[in-house]
């Protein structure tokens, strides 16, 4: 098994277009005024600025593929017919997480409390959208280690909570990831806190 490697003060690119789909833009039927989209992209610096992102990731073999079940080398069993169906070429897997940690959440309740429900969803749609590109960051860059030895991970990752990839799995990726350490924790229901947290999987293919 390979060791847990943790990524601090990153600055993932990002794409502000999806922060808009999040809000329910569309460019075809939306039309926002000069001065309102100068507004939600002073919220958005202002999102990014406010993030305290961090990342982390570890590379583990895989056992064997028994659909819905997928068994890895320290017998952690993940299960959901989609996510067999993303790992069936795949050797190993990458498992990671990115958190936006607590300070943002903070912001965001702050805004709802003084009635500005507009900016804190605007907030809260551009801390999700950049939490997730930490992912993106995490992907391309064990890529890049990846291509010299003929692999390559899967275009695709996926979420517990997707699908039939139960949510309850979010306890098997905090612990491969030990979530206590990036300043997270998980509820009961699964729920992880700071809320702009995500755990993900995607496969390593080749070789």
């Amino acid at each position: 098994m390979h060791e847990i490697k943790v990524l601090k003060c990153l600055k993932p690119v990002y794409n502000k277009s999806l922060i808009l789909s999040r809000l329910g833009y569309d460019k075809k039927r939306t039309v926002l005024s000069g001065e309102a989209m100068r507004e939600v992209e002073r919220l958005i610096l202002y999102t990014e600025k406010n993030l305290n992102l961090k990342a982390a990731y570890r590379v583990m073999d895989i056992i064997r593929i028994d659909a819905p079940q997928v068994v890895l080398s320290d017998g952690t069993v993940l299960s959901g017919m989609k996510l067999s169906e993303l790992l069936k070429d795949s050797k190993e897997a990458l498992i990671m997480c990115a958190t936006g940690g607590s300070k943002i959440m903070e912001l965001i309740e702050r805004l709802q409390a003084e009635g500005k429900m507009s900016e804190a969803a605007i907030v809260d749609a551009a801390a999700s959208e950049i939490t997730d590109s930490a992912l993106d960051l995490v992907m391309n860059m064990v890529g890049q280690y990846l291509r010299p030895k003929g692999q390559f991970l899967t275009k695709m990752r996926f979420s517990p909570g997707y699908g039939d990839f139960d949510i309850t799995q979010q306890r098997d990726f905090y612990r491969l990831l030990d979530g206590e350490t990036l300043g997270i924790s998980i509820t009961d229901t699964c729920m992880l806190i700071p809320e702009k947290s995500v755990f993900a999987i995607a496969g390593i293919i080749g070789k």
